[in-house]
Protein backbone atom coordinates (compact mmCIF):
# COMPACT_ATOMS: atom_id res chain seq x y z
CA UNK A 1 0.00 0.00 0.00
CA UNK A 2 1.95 3.27 -1.30
CA UNK A 3 1.51 6.53 0.59
CA UNK A 4 -1.17 8.10 -1.46
CA UNK A 5 -3.53 4.51 -0.96
CA UNK A 6 -3.15 4.95 2.78
CA UNK A 7 -3.77 8.48 3.03
CA UNK A 8 -6.85 7.78 1.18
CA UNK A 9 -7.56 5.16 3.77
CA UNK A 10 -7.11 7.52 6.09
CA UNK A 11 -9.60 9.75 4.66
CA UNK A 12 -12.04 7.72 4.22
CA UNK A 13 -12.37 6.11 8.09
CA UNK A 14 -12.18 9.70 9.18
CA UNK A 15 -15.13 10.28 7.29
CA UNK A 16 -16.97 7.55 8.57
CA UNK A 17 -15.92 8.47 12.18
CA UNK A 18 -16.97 11.68 11.34
CA UNK A 19 -20.29 10.80 10.05
CA UNK A 20 -20.81 8.49 13.04
CA UNK A 21 -19.67 11.08 15.73
CA UNK A 22 -22.11 13.49 13.95
CA UNK A 23 -25.34 10.64 13.94
CA UNK A 24 -24.16 10.23 17.77
CA UNK A 25 -24.61 13.66 18.38
CA UNK A 26 -27.79 14.24 16.70
CA UNK A 27 -28.97 11.39 18.83
CA UNK A 28 -27.41 13.12 21.63
CA UNK A 29 -29.09 16.53 21.42
CA UNK A 30 -32.46 15.00 21.17
CA UNK A 31 -32.02 12.87 24.58
CA UNK A 32 -30.77 15.88 26.07
CA UNK A 33 -33.57 18.22 25.02
CA UNK A 34 -35.89 15.38 26.28
CA UNK A 35 -34.66 15.55 29.80
CA UNK A 36 -34.27 18.99 29.21
CA UNK A 37 -37.94 19.19 28.81
CA UNK A 38 -38.32 16.37 31.11
CA UNK A 39 -36.80 18.57 34.19
CA UNK A 40 -38.25 21.54 33.27
CA UNK A 41 -41.83 19.91 33.79
CA UNK A 42 -40.75 18.38 36.83
CA UNK A 43 -39.48 22.33 37.92
CA UNK A 44 -42.64 23.56 36.97
CA UNK A 45 -45.00 20.24 39.19
CA UNK A 46 -42.67 21.29 42.17
CA UNK A 47 -43.94 24.34 42.17
CA UNK A 48 -47.67 24.09 41.43
CA UNK A 49 -46.99 21.39 44.57
CA UNK A 50 -44.91 24.19 46.71
CA UNK A 51 -47.31 26.87 46.02
CA UNK A 52 -50.54 24.54 47.17
CA UNK A 53 -48.17 23.59 50.05
CA UNK A 54 -47.90 27.36 51.40
CA UNK A 55 -50.92 27.62 50.66
CA UNK A 56 -52.68 24.73 52.77
CA UNK A 57 -49.71 25.57 55.83
CA UNK A 58 -50.62 29.06 55.82
CA UNK A 59 -54.03 28.30 56.79
CA UNK A 60 -53.51 25.28 58.87
CA UNK A 61 -50.58 28.07 60.77
CA UNK A 62 -53.82 30.01 61.41
CA UNK A 63 -55.85 27.00 63.48
CA UNK A 64 -52.55 26.54 64.77
CA UNK A 65 -52.45 30.21 66.20
CA UNK A 66 -55.27 29.62 67.48
CA UNK A 67 -54.87 26.66 69.37
CA UNK A 68 -51.99 27.76 70.93
CA UNK A 69 -53.78 30.86 72.12
CA UNK A 70 -55.88 29.07 74.03
CA UNK A 71 -53.40 26.21 74.93
CA UNK A 72 -51.19 29.08 76.86
CA UNK A 73 -54.68 30.42 78.48
CA UNK A 74 -54.85 26.82 79.96
CA UNK A 75 -51.48 26.21 80.89
CA UNK A 76 -51.72 29.65 82.64
CA UNK A 77 -54.03 28.78 84.59
CA UNK A 78 -52.91 25.54 86.00
CA UNK A 79 -49.25 26.80 86.66
CA UNK A 80 -50.21 27.98 89.90
CA UNK A 81 -51.16 24.23 91.35
CA UNK A 82 -48.27 23.45 89.52
CA UNK A 83 -46.30 25.46 91.54
CA UNK A 84 -48.01 24.58 94.68
CA UNK A 85 -47.26 21.02 93.86
CA UNK A 86 -43.59 21.52 93.40
CA UNK A 87 -43.14 23.56 96.84
CA UNK A 88 -44.52 20.86 98.68
CA UNK A 89 -42.08 18.28 96.29
CA UNK A 90 -39.33 20.35 96.88
CA UNK A 91 -39.87 19.89 100.48
CA UNK A 92 -40.50 16.29 100.61
CA UNK A 93 -37.05 16.00 98.92
CA UNK A 94 -35.41 17.74 101.23
CA UNK A 95 -36.08 16.13 104.41
CA UNK A 96 -35.39 12.71 101.81
CA UNK A 97 -32.26 14.14 100.87
CA UNK A 98 -30.04 13.91 104.35
CA UNK A 99 -30.81 10.05 104.25
CA UNK A 100 -29.82 9.56 100.33
CA UNK A 101 -26.78 11.64 101.29
CA UNK A 102 -25.37 9.49 104.16
CA UNK A 103 -26.59 6.42 102.05
CA UNK A 104 -24.65 7.55 99.44
CA UNK A 105 -21.62 7.67 101.53
CA UNK A 106 -21.28 4.65 102.42
CA UNK A 107 -21.74 3.39 99.11
CA UNK A 108 -19.10 5.37 97.73
CA UNK A 109 -16.83 4.24 100.78
CA UNK A 110 -17.68 0.57 99.40
CA UNK A 111 -17.00 1.37 95.75
CA UNK A 112 -13.79 2.96 96.53
CA UNK A 113 -12.82 -0.23 98.32
CA UNK A 114 -13.53 -2.46 95.49
CA UNK A 115 -11.92 -0.02 92.96
CA UNK A 116 -8.75 -0.33 94.99
CA UNK A 117 -8.89 -4.33 95.01
CA UNK A 118 -9.70 -4.44 91.41
CA UNK A 119 -6.55 -1.82 90.85
CA UNK A 120 -4.30 -4.70 92.82
CA UNK A 121 -5.68 -7.05 90.34
CA UNK A 122 -5.32 -5.26 87.67
CA UNK A 123 -1.28 -4.67 88.37
CA UNK A 124 -1.08 -8.13 89.19
CA UNK A 125 -2.13 -8.76 85.91
CA UNK A 126 -0.43 -6.29 83.81
CA UNK A 127 2.73 -8.23 85.12
CA UNK A 128 2.17 -11.23 84.83
CA UNK A 129 1.34 -10.90 81.30
CA UNK A 130 4.29 -8.55 80.89
CA UNK A 131 6.55 -11.25 82.16
CA UNK A 132 4.90 -13.47 79.60
CA UNK A 133 5.57 -11.24 77.05
CA UNK A 134 9.35 -10.65 77.93
CA UNK A 135 9.45 -14.49 78.57
CA UNK A 136 7.71 -15.16 75.24
CA UNK A 137 10.44 -13.07 73.67
CA UNK A 138 13.36 -14.56 75.13
CA UNK A 139 12.18 -17.52 73.61
CA UNK A 140 11.50 -16.40 70.33
CA UNK A 141 14.83 -14.98 70.25
CA UNK A 142 16.55 -18.31 71.53
CA UNK A 143 14.18 -19.76 68.97
CA UNK A 144 15.64 -17.29 65.83
CA UNK A 145 19.18 -17.60 67.53
CA UNK A 146 19.06 -21.55 67.17
CA UNK A 147 17.58 -21.63 63.42
CA UNK A 148 20.89 -19.21 62.64
CA UNK A 149 23.36 -21.36 63.95
CA UNK A 150 21.92 -24.81 62.07
CA UNK A 151 22.20 -22.86 58.81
Amino acid sequence: MNFLEALTFGGIIATILGVFLTLYAIINNKTLKAEAKNINELITEFRREHSETMRVMMERLDDFRREHAETMRVMTERLDDFRREHAETMRVMTERLDDFRREHAETIRMIAEKISEFRKSHEETIKYIANLIVTNGERTRQEIRRKKSKH
